[in-house]
């Protein structure tokens, strides 16, 4: 229980409910007031690490309501958690400096009587000068999006595909689950398989072939599944093409680092130099980045030939820099982009693709007329978190131009939440080990899957 001293009690006349991080309950922070411009008698700082916490308690009306939080970011951006009775919802601070800026953090739900509220953890290294809760309505539905694939030739599945998720968008999220086993799972346990079935081309990759990888099955087990009614969503962790450092190698920190071939999608596990490979189209790794496109060219044909629509989400969380189709920045990723799709719409004529953009950031997005669906990746701890600050942020840019999605998330999200929120992400897929005994709790599945706004397939895969 926080102390006494920590309880705001907010009149049922007030609109906004405002609360100085000063006069909240404090665990290993401190009030400071070095640096000019904050509001009340001080502001809040030391966040080092995840026991770090400002938090309150107070009294309100049951409701939706704006959060905004008072901050600075001396040390540059900076992730941060604010939980609302026991609840966590994550947000980015921008890099403002010492000054002390207002951010917004989106909706969230208070309920009648006494609230807790505490921001803590993300990135930790920010300035907390207060937060406030301002009553609001729900996030506006989101604009009609054109079913336009960027594909003008593409099959009649997928664009029935793409009209049907856009018919449910803004209404209803489709449920998604990596791995077959997990589909099983969720089946077991809530009496509903997933909408959709995620999998991955990563073994596929002819440089784990090389090594001993055996794909064979994966995408005939796929086909079978789309044909017992699961939409198919594709993902390819792309093992470089060549260049594998493929031994164990000690770090910075004297700990041994695993390099070895399995590993060659990541970076940190390869010397391939995107950049310099596509500078030069005669060159070797160049036609080994063709032969690696036209090996999984191969599968896609046997989905196109099953009349099966692909979700298509290659070059995944480029942004981050830990795969190396993203380690050499913005430009040469998009490059490689254009490359894949004119391979695989112009050269194999592949149309049963509808083309899913996978990473967040504006700077790398290669453009409304290569991208027919914007997705993000998500892993927070609170698995309640559906992901508000990410919405109202995509929202700013593609609403009312693409659909929005949410590739990877580590359970099934809260669409009741979601829906009470306003946040209407397409779909969610469950990242594989997101379902089962240490994950989330059946009961959670069942919520999840049972709401009125979740789509799920009735009866056997």
């Amino acid at each position: 229980m926080l102390p006494t001293a920590a309880l705001i009690l907010c009149l049922a006349h007030q609109s906004v409910i405002h609360l100085e991080a000063e006069a909240g309950s404090l665990k290993k922070v401190q009030v400071a007031s070095a640096h000019p411009g904050f509001s009340g008698t001080g502001y809040v700082t030391g966040f080092t690490g995840p026991d770090c916490q400002v938090s309150w308690k107070l009294r309100a009306h049951a409701g939706l309501y704006r959060a905004t939080i008072g901050f600075s970011t001396p040390s540059g951006t900076k992730g941060y958690d604010l939980t609302i009775n026991g609840s966590s919802q994550g947000g980015m601070f921008p890099p403002i400096g010492e000054k002390f800026g207002r951010h917004d953090a989106g909706l969230i739900e208070l309920k009648e009587g006494e609230n807790t509220a505490s921001i803590q953890g993300g990135w930790n290294y920010y300035d907390i000068d207060y937060v406030e809760f301002r009553p609001a309505p729900p996030i506006a539905a989101p604009k009609a999006v054109t079913p336009q694939l960027v594909d003008k030739q593409a099959t009649p599945e997928a664009v029935a595909l793409m009209r049907r998720l856009v018919h449910e968008y803004g209404r209803r999220t489709l449920m998604g689950q990596y791995d077959a086993k997990e589909c099983d799972y969720v089946k077991a346990k809530v009496g509903r398989t997933p909408s959709i079935l995620g999998a991955d081309f990563i073994e596929y990759s002819p440089s784990r072939v090389e090594h001993g990888a055996k794909p064979e099955g994966t995408t005939e087990a796929i086909i079978r599944a789309a044909k017992q009614g699961q939409i198919v969503s594709m993902s390819w962790h792309w093992n470089a093409p060549t260049d594998l450092i493929d031994k164990m190698e000690t770090g910075p920190d004297g700990k041994p680092r695993d390099h070895k071939w399995y590993r060659g999608f990541y970076t940190e596990a390869t010397t391939f130099d995107l950049e310099k490979t596509l500078a030069d189209p005669s060159g070797a790794r160049y036609k080994l980045l063709l032969r690696d496109i036209d090996v999984i060219a191969v599968e896609l044909k046997k989905l196109d030939k099953a009349k099966i629509p692909v979700l298509w989400r290659p070059l995944h969380e480029a942004e981050g820099g830990w795969f190396w189709w993203g380690a050499k920045g913005a430009e040469p990723c998009k490059k490689l982009w254009r490359l894949l799709q004119d391979r695989l719409i112009v050269h194999h004529h592949l149309h049963n693709l509808i083309w899913v953009w996978n990473s967040a950031k504006s700077t790398w997005y290669p453009g409304d007329r290569s991208v027919d669906i914007v997705a993000i990746d998500a892993y927070p701890s609170d698995h309640s978190d559906v992901l508000v600050s990410s919405w109202m942020d995509l929202q700013k840019r593609f609403d009312g131009r693409k659909l929005l999605a949410v590739g990877e998330y580590p359970g099934p999200m809260d669409v009741s939440r979601m829906a009470r929120l306003g946040v209407w992400w397409s779909y969610n897929v469950s990242w594989t080990r997101g379902v089962g005994p240490k994950s989330d709790s059946d009961a959670f599945l069942r919520a999840a899957y049972g709401s009125a706004a979740a789509i799920s397939l009735k009866g056997s895969k």
